[in-house]
This record gives structure tokens, sequence and C-alpha cells, in this order.
């Protein structure tokens, strides 16, 4: 939903598919933290705000909020977006761009910005799944949501049941295509989950994400 609205509003913006597609560019989404205050219940609205925050090194940051319909905040999340030629798969400068970006900095959802996240010392494999033809995005990609799907099937549903995530961020190493098989494993470090996969072939980290549990 968070990239939806994203890219609903980068069309606004000048900056979405079409318009950088006819420049042989594009977006690559790099990094994801959210913090969760509330979920909402089933038939809930939702109202989800988003902007442009600031330049970070070679990334993009833009910035979500997510509240209830009684205005009250449901999460807040931050997102890390790399320009790149889709030619050359090469990580552009987004003076390339045709438009210039209009960052808001004083506005800041969530006060982060992308860290390394380290996995802990020891190891546990979960499971290895080979993607499939449904796994796959318009750009022959496995779409970064198969992953985030993949992380959540880590846990037994009870857990779920007593429990609710309430901090996520997720690092994207790099891209996985059809038929590719991953690695999942299940590490810990400073009381959080980490989650890695990685490609069987060739021992490649395609994601790494932390998580944090509560009540």
């Amino acid at each position: 939903m968070l990239q939806d609205v994203a890219s609903v509003h980068a069309d606004q913006l000048g900056l979405g598919f079409r318009d950088l597609n006819k420049l042989d560019l594009g977006w690559v989404l790099s990094w994801v933290k959210l913090n969760i205050e509330r979920y909402p219940a089933f038939g809930d609205s939702v109202n989800i705000k988003t902007w442009p925050r600031c330049k970070f090194k070679l990334y993009s940051m833009r910035d979500y909020s997510m509240q209830g319909g009684s205005g009250n905040i449901l999460l807040n999340a931050t997102s890390a977006w790399l320009p790149i030629n889709t030619k050359s798969k090469r990580i552009t400068d987004t003076k390339k761009l045709p438009k210039k970006i209009n960052y808001l900095p004083d506005m800041i959802a969530v006060n982060n910005l992308p860290d390394k996240i380290v996995a802990g010392a020891t190891k546990e494999i979960l499971f290895h799944k080979k993607f499939r033809y449904a796994d796959v995005d318009i750009n022959q990609h496995v779409n970064n949501t198969r992953y985030i799907e993949m992380i959540l099937d880590c846990y037994h549903q009870d857990l779920y049941r007593v429990n609710q995530i309430k901090s996520f961020e997720i690092f994207f190493s790099a891209e996985s295509l059809f038929e590719d098989e991953i690695e999942i494993a299940r590490s810990s470090q400073d009381g959080f989950d980490i989650i890695q996969g990685t490609t069987t072939k060739n021992l490649k980290d395609i994601f790494i994400s932390r998580i944090g549990w509560g009540w």
C-alpha cells in the first residue's frame, strides 16, 4: 500500500514510471523502516500521507504516515530510493531526473537513515524458496513484497495471536529472478530478530531485515 501511494505521488510530481522510463531511468527501493503504533481493525478506513524528505548520500528519502479514520497514527515509515539507469543497471544522480525533487526536510516521520543491519552469530535455516511466475513483477524481477511475505512466514500463526510486529526494517541488497532459489535464515541481535535471504546458487545476499516484537 505504501509503495502504491509513493508511485501515485511520483506520477503527480512528474517523476513516475512513465516519466523516467522515457529516459531509461527508474527508481529502486533499497531500504524501508516502519514503526507501528496500532494495527487497523477489519473495515477501518486509513489515510496515507507521503512526501520526499531529503537526500542522503545517493538515496532519495521518502517518508510516510498512516492514520486511522479518527486521525490517530497507525504507523510512521521512511524509505530510501536509488535512481538508476535501466539499461546499464547503474546508480545515477538525481540531477539526471527530468524534474527537481522538492524535499521537505522538516517533516520527519521516522528519524532514521539507512544503516547496516548486522546478523547474529548463530543462524537457523528455516526454509528454501524457488521463485515462480507469480513472484515476478513487470521488470522481470522478484517483487519485493514477496520477500516480506516470506519473512512473515518465518513465524507460526500462534505467535501472531499473542504478539505483534512493532518495528520492521529491511535492506534490499540484490535482485532475484525467475527460478532463482533463496535460503531463509533467522538469527538474533540486540533483542531483534534478523531474517536473511541468500541465493543458494552463489550465496549472494538478497535481503536482510530486522524485526522488533511487542504486545
